[in-house]
């Protein structure tokens, strides 16, 4: 069922109200009429051609019309544009202009917003809507640019319409977000949004001096291009530093590389270097920061953390103070075992930060999942990992009948199996899973927008530069982590929240029989009383995500 709701011009146009009467040798009705018509149709056109602010209502009270529902104009609505601005946070600057919004309750539900921006800007990544409440900006959506009778508007959707609403431009990221996709993959759509750096894994040091690897296209996008520079096997980096003539080729090799593909830099990543070649290393490091910086292009380098576990630092090959003054970014690597990840990463933050300057550091973030077990730690897909979870098993001896009542067990979640439901893990800052698995107890800790968000913090509170995401590929199937990183580029903050425990708990649903309970790790099904096969479905969720793991189960006469 679609609603009309009547236009704001209905009024201007006259529709459903009677003319007067024309007193006779007047001038001809028809060409007034004629005359008014156009003049109105124009006056419409021109207003309509030229918003400062257009809403098209998706549905009122808060509900969302379906996504292929035409949405009607919303024209009790009202925008005002406002004089003074909200002071905006340092990186943000206004769009367009500000304007409080005006609407009755059964017109705040879901609702497309178009509004007219201050000048033609060259890209809609760097835009938003945003709102002001509570002191504080908060962004809505992305914005879309529109094109409309010449004039480039903006648009954005937002699921409730807010008080107020301004279409700002993020001019320089309060804080970085780089993010690494392996070659020949596809960035994350989600993730093109947030990006300020793109780090291709793409180049492979040869024994010449020179690189292997096809080199990344450039696409027309607000984020730079920094491929990185990865070695499979350190003995052929190690070679090339030992000879004074292959350091020279190498650094050379790389310059033009860069200089071919027109790239912002390089992102070095020479791990597992011998100590022993530590004063090479910081040599060839300087060299190749010195020749891209000739033409303005700058060094990333990817760096273990400090081994500190015998109460002093270990900083093997790499030198962390010399190579802070010649590094224009250092990325450090994160640890993968997510229980440990915060006791070591801030360990190592205290010490680096002593002897490099914080705002050139980023710490990495994980989009991927991680398991440890038995045969060490993997990183998954979030749907891998919500797989895992809603494995489930029917304990039934034998066959079911009608009437039967039929144990079904969360495998992988329930205390009956070993295992511990999903909860919250205040070490790892992530929700967390054990469950016997092969080789023994396994533990898998999930990556999504909570757990991002302490990451981030954890920046902001050491005041780096920024994060570094472990994949932003479309083929890695990594957690949307990138709504709540793309506010901390733009404002500089981060809200801290744990995911409603409830959320965590698996639900279960069918249509046939019933379930009892209806939530838990373990719930009873008693059949229906005709034969036939049917489903239950068990739904788990990691506090953002929701997925559903049917079983048949067929019941005999």
């Amino acid at each position: 069922m679609s609603i009309q709701r009547r236009g704001p011009f209905d009024r201007l146009l006259g529709a459903g109200v009677e003319p007067e009467a024309q007193p006779s040798g007047g001038p001809d009705r028809a060409a007034i009429y004629v005359a008014g018509t156009i003049l109105g149709l124009a006056l419409l056109l021109l207003i309509l051609l030229l918003p400062p602010v257009s809403v098209l209502s998706r549905g009122g009270g808060g509900s969302a019309a379906s996504a292929d529902s035409t949405p009607g104009t919303a024209s009790t609505i009202k925008a005002t544009p406002k004089r003074g601005m909200p002071k905006l946070p340092a990186g943000l600057v206004a769009a367009s202009a500000y304007y409080a919004m005006a609407a009755p309750e059964d017109q705040r539900g879901a609702a497309r917003i178009t509004v007219k921006l201050n000048e033609k800007p060259s890209d809609a990544r760097s835009l938003g809507l945003y709102t002001y409440s509570d002191g504080t900006w908060q962004r809505l959506s992305d914005v879309t640019l529109v094109t409309v009778g010449g004039d480039t508007l903006g648009r954005g959707e937002v699921p409730a319409l807010p008080g107020n609403i301004a279409i700002l431009r993020r001019s320089k990221a309060a804080l970085e977000i780089a993010g690494f996709v392996p070659a020949g993959t596809v960035v994350d759509g989600r993730a093109a949004q947030a990006l300020t750096t793109l780090q291709p894994i793409v180049y492979i040091p040869s024994a010449d001096g020179g690189l292997t690897g096809d080199s990344p296209a450039v696409p027309p996008a607000a984020y730079r291009v920094v491929p990185c520079l990865i070695t499979l096997v350190p003995g052929v980096v190690e070679d090339l530093l030992r000879s004074t003539e292959l350091t020279n080729a190498h650094v050379a090799a790389i310059a033009a590389k860069i200089r071919e593909g027109n790239y912002a830099g390089i992102a070095v990543d020479y791990r597992n270097i011998s100590p022993a070649l530590r004063k090479q290393f910081t040599q060839f490091a300087t060299q190749l920061h010195d020749a891209l910086a000739a033409d303005g292009r700058t060094l990333t380098l990817v760096l273990p953390a400090p081994d500190l576990s015998s109460g002093e630092a270990d900083e093997g090959a790499y030198d962390w103070e010399a190579l802070g003054k010649v590094a224009d970014t250092i990325e450090l690597v994160g640890e993968q075992d997510q229980e440990l990840y915060f006791q070591r990463t801030e360990a190592a933050l205290k010490y680096i930060t002593g002897r490099v300057d914080p705002s050139k550091i980023l710490i990495t973030v994980n989009a991927l999942s991680v398991e440890r077990g038995s045969d060490g730690l993997r990183p998954m897909s979030l749907a891998s990992a919500l797989s895992t979870a809603a494995s489930l098993s029917v304990k039934s001896p034998g066959d079911i009948t009608a009437g039967a009542r039929v144990p079904l067990v969360a495998t992988n979640l329930a205390d009956s199996e070993g295992a511990s439901g999903l909860h919250w893990d205040d070490a790892a800052r992530a929700v967390t899973m054990s469950y016997t698995g092969a080789g023994g107890k396994r533990t898998l800790w999930f990556a999504n927008a909570y757990s991002a968000a302490f990451r981030i913090e954890l920046a902001q509170r050491y005041k780096l530069g920024g994060i570094v995401v472990d994949d932003a590929s479309e083929a890695g199937g990594g957690a949307d982590i990138w709504g709540v990183a793309q506010h901390a580029a733009d404002t500089g903050s981060v809200t801290l929240a744990k995911p409603n425990a409830e959320l965590l708990t698996p639900a279960w649903t069918t249509a046939d029989g019933s379930l009892a309970p209806q939530t838990g790790t373990a719930v009873t099904w008693t059949a229906p009383t005709a034969a036939g096969s049917y489903t239950v479905t068990m739904i788990v969720s990691d506090g953002v995500v929701r997925a559903a793991q049917p079983v048949t189960l067929d019941v005999v006469p």
